[in-house]
C-alpha cells in the first residue's frame, strides 16, 4: 500500500499549538504542508483558522481581529458566532482582518470563515465584553457598588429618595436588570 500525506486540515490541527508560537510570517509554512490541488487526499481547497488576535471587544463591535490560518484566498465571509463581521479584508492567503459587528450581548463565541473551497470554524472562542446590568433591589450601596463593578459597568448618579434613612437600599436602578449595554456603562441607583 503506497503512503499517502495526509490533508493539510489534519496538519493543521497538529501544528495549531506550535503555530500559535510562531510568529505570523511563520504560519505560512502551515499552508504549504497541506496536498497540492490534484495530488490526492485533501486538495488544499478549504479554509484553515490556525489563530487570532485579540481574544475578546466590546459588544459595540468595531474591534480588528487578525485572524491567522490558510486557504484564504476566495474567502466570502467571515462570522463571530453568527453575525456577519462589519468588514474583512483579506491580507494574504493565511491572514485576514475583520472588524466585530456590534452584538445584542456579551459570552464567547466561535469565528467562522466561508470560502469557495469549504468553511473552517475556530477551536478557540472570541469574547464580546460589556456591562450585564445586575439585580440590585434591596441591596447596600456598598454591595451594589461592587456588583456594578463586577459585572462590567460603572456606577452613576446615586440618588436618594425623600425621607431616605439609614441603613440605605436600593429601591429602583436604570438601566433595567439583565439588559447588555458597551462596556463601562453607567448604572443609576435610587436609595431609600
Amino acid at each position: 500500500m503506497p503512503w499517502r500525506r495526509p490533508g493539510r486540515r489534519a496538519l493543521i490541527a497538529t501544528l495549531t499549538v506550535v503555530a500559535a508560537l510562531l510568529p505570523i510570517s511563520s504560519i505560512a509554512a502551515v499552508s504549504a504542508l497541506g496536498d497540492a490541488p490534484g495530488g490526492g487526499g485533501n486538495s488544499g481547497a478549504g479554509p484553515a483558522i490556525v489563530g487570532f488576535s485579540p481574544h475578546q471587544g466590546t459588544i459595540r463591535g468595531g474591534t480588528v481581529v487578525h485572524i491567522s490560518g490558510g486557504g484564504f484566498s476566495e474567502v466570502s465571509g467571515v462570522s463571530f458566532g453568527g453575525h456577519k463581521a462589519q468588514s474583512f479584508e483579506v491580507r494574504s492567503a493565511n491572514v485576514i482582518d475583520a472588524v466585530t459587528p456590534p452584538v445584542p450581548r456579551g459570552g464567547g463565541v466561535r469565528i467562522h470563515v466561508a470560502a469557495s473551497g469549504g468553511a473552517a470554524t475556530s477551536n478557540a472562542t472570541f469574547t464580546f465584553v460589556g456591562c450585564h446590568v445586575p439585580r440590585l433591589k434591596h441591596d447596600t450601596v456598598k454591595r451594589a457598588r461592587r456588583e456594578i463593578v463586577a459585572a462590567g459597568c460603572k456606577v452613576g448618579k446615586v440618588r436618594r429618595a425623600h425621607g431616605a434613612h439609614e441603613p440605605l437600599r436600593v429601591v429602583a436602578q436604570t438601566p433595567t436588570p439583565s439588559t447588555w449595554a458597551g462596556p463601562g456603562a453607567r448604572v443609576h441607583i435610587r436609595v431609600r
